[in-house]
């Protein structure tokens, strides 16, 4: 004789589980999706870099108000050596170069087209030719998206010519991402901190 059925079964069916894990993949794709689109980790790493670079530029245009104050004159040397240098000893150390942005680092030209000095920063990750999109054309978008909020951030073709110092100067002020015409086969783009 069979036992009555009292309403209480024991674990769950196959077709409930496969349900269950259906539901569970479709969500998990839903949320990785999500996430994303919500944290793009390389362009969170390169604002962080941007980051950096805007402080190093504020600091040596510190330093250099400085150096003024202090020894009577403008420093000179494009190296920077005089705001470290034993007599002055302005900045302890020099800003470490940003590997992932450059191999030359900082550089002070007291000669540029605005007449006034700057402190120039190479973005030379394509070497010698700059005839692809590259980090480099996203570096300087996002420099001047985050001088000016209403510039748009899109490297979407390739060489970009972000403007020249001149007109970079009269549209951003004293700090922002400019481009230099490589002849035929780009732009070279750079840093600039206006005095």
């Amino acid at each position: 004789m069979t036992q009555p059925y009292n309403g209480m079964r024991k674990g769950i069916s196959l077709v409930e589980m496969t349900i269950a894990v259906i539901l569970f993949a479709l969500l998990s794709t839903v949320a990785m999706l999500y996430y994303k689109n919500l944290f793009n980790i390389d362009l969170t790493s390169k604002k962080a870099r941007i980051a950096a670079l805007m402080d190093q530029g504020y600091q040596l245009s510190g330093a250099y108000d400085v150096f003024q104050a202090q020894m009577g004159y403008s420093p000179s040397l494009t190296d920077l050596s005089e705001f470290n240098a034993t007599n002055v000893l302005i900045l302890r150390r020099l800003p470490n170069d940003i590997r992932e942005m450059t191999s030359v680092g900082w550089e002070l030209n007291t000669t540029t087209p605005v007449g006034r000095p700057a402190f120039l920063f190479p973005i030379d990750l394509n070497g010698t030719t700059y005839n692809s999109l590259g980090d480099d054309d996203l570096y300087c978008a996002i420099y001047n998206h985050e001088i000016n909020k209403t510039v748009e951030l899109n490297t979407s073709n390739h060489a970009v010519d972000y403007g020249n110092m001149v007109t970079n100067y009269a549209r951003y002020g004293d700090s922002f991402c400019f481009s230099e015409s490589n002849g035929t086969t780009g732009y070279k783009h750079w840093i600039a901190v206006v005095k």
